[in-house]
């Protein structure tokens, strides 16, 4: 004799939030009588994440006696409502920074594909005058005979600098 309450029984399976979830409902009778349902639940994410904390712009002085500056700053950071995949950074504090403007930037991805980047400048200043060594004396030369001027010649001076420098001069 058979019966007539059925057991209900199901199994879940899923990857990841958004992938959604496939869950198979089994009915199962006294008699062994079975039914199967799959069920498919679609789970939508438009939300996307959100970063906090992020640098303001960063002006700096270049190192001494470099072409850059090593700049240092706290990390923004990242949360999601679902998970987040990957926070990503094209810079990282403590990099070092060539003289002139940078753009930082970071990239929070959740699993769901839903991404927010956020950036900040970073300028390095080249404050450091260039030095010039081996400058000649002042000189006084004679006229040529018969002449209002004479060929005077010395040997040029030579320029050093952080990062580049070019040497000018009135006469040659």
């Amino acid at each position: 004799d058979c019966d007539s309450d059925a057991n209900v029984s199901y199994a879940e399976t899923s990857s990841t939030t958004c992938a959604g979830l496939v869950r198979t409902w089994v009915a199962v009778d006294d008699c062994g009588n079975t039914t199967t349902h799959v069920q498919n639940i679609t789970v939508t994410d438009t939300e996307d994440p959100v970063i906090s904390g992020t640098p303001s712009d960063i002006t700096q002085t270049a190192d001494a006696g470099d072409c850059g500056a090593v700049v240092t700053w706290t990390a923004p950071t990242a949360t999601d409502n679902c998970t987040l995949d990957t926070f990503t950074s094209t810079h990282n504090s403590g990099d070092s920074f060539d003289v002139g403007t940078t753009t930082v930037s970071y990239t929070a991805t959740d699993d769901c594909g839903n991404s927010t980047t956020t950036s900040f400048d970073i300028t390095i200043t080249d404050d450091e005058a260039p030095t010039i060594s081996g400058m000649p004396a002042n000189m006084t030369q004679t006229a040529d005979a018969g002449e209002c001027d004479t060929a005077v010649t010395w040997a040029a001076p030579t320029t050093a600098d952080n990062c580049s420098a070019v040497m000018t001069s009135t006469h040659s």
